[in-house]
Parts: structure tokens; sequence; C-alpha cells
């Protein structure tokens, strides 16, 4: 018993010195893999040489006169206010404007008037001229008041004449008067005023021309005619 104890110990001593001396040696690693050394590759070429472009000279600019310069007196002026000066311009040219429509509508104005006081007579001018009308002719009172010799007829007179100077139809004394089919003025009387409205005895009325005393013109009356107004000025 102590000799199987005692070889049994033997071997346990045996096995762990083995162990220990496995352990403390080295592990083998195979050696590295040969890789061949690279290829040789030539350095590149250098660059060639350039030279540096040369430029020409730029040629020197001439040499400047040195003139004198003339010097001139200043002339001192007085100093203007120029927005002053325009405010003035444009204050007048308002002041004018102003002036100019105010004139033009005090003158239209009158001239109105005038025209409703022309067109107020031609229009109380015939109402007398048709109350005074009967049997194709004017009583004594109205014809002796606008016609005959002292009553010359006055070409373009405002108010009283209205029409075409010497053509028909015309304004006169109240009354439209027109030529009678195919009778115009004749030319030897001319253009001259002095001709007159006259009452013939079974021919009716005329004008008469005192220049030419055995020529008369045939006229007739229209009573019924409203005057037409003059229209007002703008």
């Amino acid at each position: 018993m102590k000799k199987s104890l005692m070889w049994m110990t033997i071997i346990f001593c045996i096995a762990i010195g083995t162990a220990q001396a496995q352990h403390s040696m080295p592990s083998y690693h195979p050696a590295p893999s040969y890789h061949p050394a690279p290829s040789y590759h030539a350095p590149a070429a250098r660059p060639s040489y350039h030279a540096p472009a040369t430029h020409t000279a730029r040629p020197a600019a001439p040499a400047r006169q040195s003139t004198p310069r003339q010097s001139t007196p200043r002339q001192s002026q007085p100093r203007q206010n120029n927005a002053g000066h325009n405010n003035n311009q444009r204050n007048n040219q308002h002041n004018a404007n102003r002036n100019g429509t105010r004139d033009h509508a005090h003158s239209a104005r009158n001239e109105n008037r005038a025209r409703h006081t022309r067109n107020n007579q031609r229009r109380h001018d015939h109402r007398d001229a048709r109350g005074a009308y009967r049997n194709g002719r004017f009583n004594d009172r109205f014809y002796g008041a606008h016609f005959g010799p002292s009553h010359a007829v006055v070409f373009s007179t405002p108010g009283l004449w209205v029409g075409t100077p010497y053509g028909s139809p015309f304004w006169w004394g109240g009354v439209q008067w027109g030529f009678g089919p195919g009778i115009f003025w004749p030319s030897a009387w001319g253009m001259g005023d002095g001709v007159y409205i006259e009452y013939v005895p079974g021919v009716g009325y005329v004008l008469a021309n005192p220049a030419f005393p055995d020529t008369t013109l045939a006229i007739t009356a229209d009573v019924d005619a409203q005057p037409a107004d003059e229209p007002d000025q703008q």
C-alpha cells in the first residue's frame, strides 16, 4: 500500500513537470512568405526650361510744354435766387391766366346779355308783326315803324338782320322775308346798304333801291316763322 502511494506520487510529479515544461516552451510560428522587391521606375524627365518673354519698353511720353495759364479777373456778379425767380414767374403766369379767364368770362357774360336782349326784341317784334298782319299786309302803324324809305335794311345788324346778306331768307323787322321763286339779288345793285322794304299795291312787298328807282325785288313775308335765338357764348 505504501509502495502504491509512493508510485502514484512519483507519477503525479512527473505529469506536473511535463505540463510545466510544455507550457514554458515558445509556440511555433511559420516564417513569413517572401515578396519580391518592387520594379524600378526611372524618375520623370525634368521640364524643359523656357526663358521669360521679353517686353518692349514703352517709349517715353514727350515732355509737356508748360504754358502759363492766362488768368482772367473774376467778375463779381450778384447771386441770383433762382428759386424765387421761378416762383415769381409761376405767380405771374398764374395771375395772367386768372385775369385772362376772368376777362373772358366777363366779356362772354356781357355778350350773352346783349344776345338775350336781341332775342327778346325779335320775339317781341314777331308778336307785334303777327298782330298787325291782316289780309297779306301790315297795318299802317306797324308798317310806318319798321318799313319804308326811312327804315333802310342794314345787313348783318345784330338783332334786326339774321341770314345771309344779299340772300334769302332773312329776318328783318320781326318778320322772316324770302325772295320769290327764281329771284336773286340783282348784280347791278352791288353789295351795299340803302335798300328798304316797300309795299306796292297790286304787287305786294318788294325790296327797293334808291339808286335804281325803276328796279324792285319781289319778297314775301312769313309771319308764322318763329325767330331763331342766338346761342349763348361759352
